[in-house]
């Protein structure tokens, strides 16, 4: 059993927008930045977050070349793993 100040703890970690955005992207497989801008309201805070997990290996970017140019987001395979970790984290709380 996970002690209650732990779990407190781990369940904050889980709304970090990273987290937040991992999770949206393993449910939805790929989204458009847009779809992210209505889970991230600050397309700074968005901008960032998404930068962080690419630069960790965790999200990949596919640009479409249509008029307007379309930035698609996924998870990578280690994303992909990352995320089903904290997707079990979760069910434990």
């Amino acid at each position: 059993m996970i002690d209650k100040g732990l779990s407190v703890k781990i369940s904050t970690l889980l709304e970090t927008p990273s987290v937040r955005i991992l999770f949206f992207l393993h449910e939805q497989r790929e989204v458009r930045y847009a779809d992210l801008t209505k889970l991230i309201a600050s397309r700074g805070t968005l901008s960032l977050n998404i930068r962080e997990l690419e630069e960790e290996g965790l999200v990949q970017r596919r640009i479409v070349t249509t008029k307007p140019i379309q930035a698609h987001y996924s998870l990578t395979n280690k994303g992909q793993e990352i995320a089903t970790q904290f997707n079990k984290i979760e069910k434990t709380l």
